[in-house]
């Protein structure tokens, strides 16, 4: 596993969304609480960010602004239709001061 740092620990605020280009794959990082999450920016059902997706923290989901398909944060899936298949995540750690996702 490579190792990428793709920000400071404080550049996302808590339930903010940020996209990141991590070894050549448009990456949507957040955090909650003290975890973060990193998954693929682009709705699996279609070619839609999910930069403005509402945020669920107690559910740990994302809503698609455009469809509505809600996918889970910490393994991808695909929780609702229209949506099916699920988005790709990464492991997300912090180094010193640095937000690092594992490719």
């Amino acid at each position: 596993m490579n190792k990428i740092p793709v920000c400071s620990l404080g550049e996302i605020s808590e339930n903010e969304t940020q996209v990141f280009d991590v070894d050549g794959k448009s990456v949507l990082v957040l955090q909650l609480g003290e975890k973060y999450f990193a998954v693929e920016s682009i709705c699996s059902h279609a070619d839609v960010s999910l930069e403005d997706g509402d945020i669920d923290a107690n559910d740990c989901t994302i809503e698609c602004p455009k469809h509505g398909s809600l996918f889970s944060l910490e393994n991808g899936e695909a929780l609702t239709l229209p949506a099916t298949k699920p988005l790709e995540t990464w492991a997300v750690s912090t180094d010193g001061e640095n937000v690092v996702i594992e490719v």
